[in-house]
């Protein structure tokens, strides 16, 4: 099979106009009507989705790499060299937005030994990745911790009521509660939980003495019993913090603060 035209288009326009560039209008044309060139493209075609195939993200650095960048656990040319690759490859860009945001926005998500719980955004190669990233987070989280020093958050005497208000907290009600530790304020109410019927939650509101009220946002705090951790939640914009369903205990608060850690020790759930 010949080509109708023989030389109305070079090969290097063909090639262009494959890439996706701007051609004359007589590429164009002449592909439309002319089978030989027509062909000659598929093939072209064929070859670069074999070449893609093989050669796909070859220079990208690992997943584990990626994630190391993000924590800032790379020296400085490793962590030159990566941010050099970000600027200039958009599928690593994306990924590491998507690493980023999962790690800023979601606790550390369980999963059972059979079944993977993954988010319906996090595509399913870097999931594994982002749990052992997560993972390390937690664990230089641990370590820089250590030795931090340890605020108790004192229970600041009730607010005169009137004589029926003075008879409930006689009864053995003593919520809310609101403690000081040095500048930082917090209250806390125990109530019904709005997720399971006959259970409790406990609600917190955090704020620190001359800071904005979104200054703690995603701040950790956890509850604590003999046992270990048994939930941690995270304060939000408006200084709120919310710890769902509790089993009746006493459980003790930790705030993992910038500059130390506050602790409120026995918080009896009924």
């Amino acid at each position: 099979m010949e080509c109708r035209e023989p030389g109305a288009i070079s090969s290097e326009e063909l090639i262009a106009y494959l890439e996706g560039e701007k051609v004359r209008p007589a590429v164009v044309e002449h592909l439309a009507r002319c089978q030989k060139c027509s062909s000659q493209l598929a093939i072209y075609r064929g070859m670069e989705r074999k070449l893609t195939h093989q050669l796909y993200r070859w220079d990208c650095p690992p997943n584990q790499v990626l994630g190391d960048f993000a924590l800032g656990l790379l020296d400085n040319d490793q962590a030159v060299s990566v941010q050099t690759h970000l600027d200039m490859c958009v599928l690593c860009s994306a990924e590491m937005v998507t690493l980023t945001n999962f790690l800023a926005t979601d606790p550390l998500p369980v999963a059972s030994a059979r079944v993977e719980v993954r988010p319906m955004h996090m595509p399913r190669h870097l999931y594994q990745p982002v749990q052992h990233i997560k993972r390390s987070i937690e664990q230089v989280r641990e370590q820089t911790f250590e030795g931090v020093r340890r605020i108790a958050a004192l229970l600041q005497p009730a607010q005169p009521g009137f004589a029926y208000q003075r008879s409930v907290a006689q009864s053995g009600l003593s919520w809310p509660r609101n403690y000081l530790a040095e500048d930082v304020s917090i209250s806390l109410q125990l109530e019904s939980s709005a997720r399971q019927r006959g259970a409790l939650q406990l609600i917190g509101l955090v704020t620190r003495q001359g800071e904005a009220i979104d200054a703690l946002q995603g701040m950790p705090a956890r509850l604590l019993t003999g046992e270990g951790v048994v939930q941690t939640q995270h304060i939000d914009e408006l200084g709120n913090i919310i710890f769902p369903v509790l089993q009746p205990t006493t459980y003790t608060m930790e705030l993992r603060l910038p500059d130390g850690i506050v602790v409120i020790d026995s918080l009896a759930v009924p």
